[in-house]
């Protein structure tokens, strides 16, 4: 089995280093496609990908649309039996996580494979985000990005592929498609990745709420009144976890 790792970056030339060095160090690295995007950076970024080259399996260095248009252009080069996002700045949550997830596979061949998660900000790092069930896809993301791998056939079977149409909620958008027609979808209890936060703002926020919206419009059907009812549990959630922590998690879960 070939997972295919693809890393997105721009202009984060501390960020890849990590990144790729994180990757690199994985104890199944040689079952791994590792393929990296780079937007033509201008900071150094390129001149220190340069340095692992005998470690990277496709790389590509050209201008780009924006993040989701590089990620296509990732998919596109893929080739492994399952992809999965690693941009710069996020890491494997342990050296050992590719083994795992090779391993509980095994001869079976789920559509989506997602596991728990945790977020990181400098040198600040989360306790363990567990993973929803797959069934509260319409709620939100069940698992961070990064901690989700889609089988590459089932991708191209469907011919999906981020919607560029969105800012921030493309992933959100894929992963909803990939479930829905998913013939069987894969929870683990990994710590599959550690989420870099950095550049997240409430801004942000907001418009990934709007684009989340769009996607239960477009994908599961949804009307507005179901849309605006949820939207204030939501926006109640997002009040608890920033106050009241614990109500905020049975709330989540």
């Amino acid at each position: 089995m070939t997972i295919s790792v693809i890393t997105i970056v721009y202009n984060d030339k501390r960020g890849i280093r990590n990144t790729i060095e994180n990757v690199i160090h994985q104890t199944r690295f040689n079952d791994i496609e590792y393929i990296i995007v780079n937007g033509a950076s201008t900071d150094g970024t390129t001149s220190v990908i340069e340095e692992y080259m005998k470690y990277i399996s496709k790389y590509i260095c050209e201008p780009d649309t924006g993040i989701y248009n590089a990620m296509n252009k990732g998919l596109a080069m893929a080739s492994g039996d399952y992809v999965i996002f690693i941009n710069s700045g996020d890491m494997f949550s342990s050296e050992n996580v590719v083994e795992n997830i090779i391993n509980l596979i095994g001869n079976d061949i789920p559509d989506v494979v997602y596991g728990s998660y945790r977020e990181c900000q400098g040198s600040s790092v989360s306790k363990v985000i567990p993973c929803r069930n797959v069934d509260k896809i319409w709620y939100g993301p069940v698992a961070s990005h990064q901690s989700t791998l889609y089988r590459l056939e089932h991708l191209q079977k469907y011919g999906l592929k981020y919607d560029e149409s969105y800012r921030i909620a493309a992933d959100y958008k894929l992963t909803a498609e990939a479930v829905k027609l998913a013939s069987k979808c894969l929870k683990t209890n990994i710590c599959i990745s550690d989420f870099d936060l950095t550049g997240i703002s409430s801004s942000n926020q907001n418009l990934g709420l709007k684009e989340a919206n769009r996607v239960r419009e477009d994908v599961f059907g949804w009307g507005k009144f179901k849309i605006r009812s949820l939207t204030a549990v939501l926006l109640c959630a997002r009040y608890a976890k920033k106050y009241f922590g614990p109500i905020y998690k049975l709330i989540r879960y």
